[in-house]
């Protein structure tokens, strides 16, 4: 009798760890495929561009992407022919799902317009890309 109440209390435990296993795999590949959904959204500008500050010769330009891409600006002094590049390294901070892409232009002309457009691609899981209208700032 001890032997059937033993292999009945066993069957029990092993029935009730299996369901909470089961539980939790369910909610990992929930998870892991709520991630794979969010990285798989087209790449999209979500914030920005902004000009962040200003100087004689210098500028900070930032903007938000909803995954991680590319960060590249295009500027010049005249908005039909933005002919100069400046990049950063390829943003993706896998701790979230918002990316804030940031540049810093060096040896501008002071009191001086320029034009710029952003541009992030290879959008993370797309291969998507995103571009700015063209903006301007002006150099102190």
């Amino acid at each position: 009798m001890k032997i059937i109440k033993s292999c009945l209390l066993l069957a029990i435990a092993f029935t009730i760890c299996s369901a909470g296993f089961a539980q939790t795999k369910d909610k990992d590949q929930d998870r892991d495929r709520d991630k794979d959904q969010q990285r798989a959204q087209a790449l999209k500008i979500i914030n920005g561009p902004r000009v962040e500050g200003t100087g004689d010769s210098w500028a900070v330009i930032a903007w938000t992407t909803n995954t991680g891409g590319s960060s590249i600006l295009r500027y010049g002094t005249d908005k039909n022919n933005l002919n100069e590049t400046a990049e950063a390294p390829y943003a993706d901070n896998e701790a979230s799902t918002k990316q804030t892409h940031r540049i810093h232009l060096k040896n501008l002309k002071p009191n001086t317009t320029y034009y710029y457009m952003v541009d992030s691609g290879q959008g993370e899981g797309t291969g998507t890309e995103a571009k700015s209208p063209v903006s301007e700032f002006h150099t102190k």
